[in-house]
């Protein structure tokens, strides 16, 4: 925060897998903001798709998530042996990193910008694409100049009990100030959610009238299908997020 100054009385709902929680929870609160953590969405590994790593027969494989990286590097290491790898963002190749895997990233952390800045490099060359079930379309289109496979290791578990609904009712009632999503697939949780309970057009009412976080452009596309305005970091990680909220804050003061 500019001159130490730290936000006040400011309350943010933070959706993420809650394995990343914790650590999201701890950055935020340490500038400062008061955090309601829930998760929409769970992992659920995918043993019949980590059998057809064996024999793997690519070059370069693209790692898309820290979920897909801590699986594939607790389950199949091998895999990270003498091949290239492009990692998605920082948080998914600072967990490679730490197993002595370095990968390149995009300038921007989405699906979207792996196809416009690698493409041409990839050209003619074997890839294997290794992330959630819920992936998203475009990275498929590298098939135009390559010969890709891809391999959902996981499964995305959408989350709808009762700490979910709590969250849902406390975004529709305004208990918080900003709501942030970080995946498509977390859109969609809380949306069903909200369904469920009869308040999908009040929680779509309130995301509008709080501050509605995207991670990047896929989430907040997903937003906008529902008719959510959202906001988008100029980085797409919880670095970026938090210096939106920083900003949109100091702007409102």
């Amino acid at each position: 925060m500019t001159g130490g100054r730290r936000v006040r009385s400011f309350k943010v709902a933070l959706f993420r897998p809650a394995e990343y929680l914790e650590e999201t929870r701890r950055m935020m609160e340490e500038k400062g903001f008061e955090v309601l953590t829930i998760p929409f969405i769970g992992a659920e590994v995918d043993e019949e798709a980590l059998e057809k790593l064996e024999g793997l027969d690519a070059e370069i494989i693209i790692i898309t998530s820290q979920t897909s990286a801590s699986i594939l590097l607790e389950r199949a290491p091998e895999i990270f042996q003498d091949r290239e790898v492009i990692a998605i963002g920082k948080k998914t190749a600072s967990i490679l990193r730490k197993a002595d895997v370095e990968p390149r990233i995009p300038p921007k952390f989405d699906s979207g910008s792996i196809y416009a800045h690698f493409r041409e490099e990839l050209r003619g060359r074997k890839v294997a694409i290794l992330r959630s079930d819920k992936g998203n379309e475009v990275l498929l289109k590298l098939k135009e100049v390559a010969e890709v496979q891809e391999i959902p290791v996981y499964r995305i578990v959408k989350l709808k009990g009762e700490e979910q609904k709590k969250a849902v009712l406390a975004v529709v009632n305004k208990e918080v100030d900003a709501a942030v999503f970080s995946s498509r697939m977390m859109v969609q949780a809380f949306m069903e959610v909200a369904e469920e309970l009869k308040v999908k057009g009040e929680a779509i009412r309130a995301l509008n009238e709080i501050i509605t976080v995207a991670i990047g452009p896929p989430t907040r596309d997903e937003l906008h299908s529902y008719g959510v305005e959202a906001v988008m970091p100029e980085e797409y990680t919880f670095d970026g997020v938090m210096d939106l909220l920083e900003n949109l804050i100091k702007k409102h003061n």
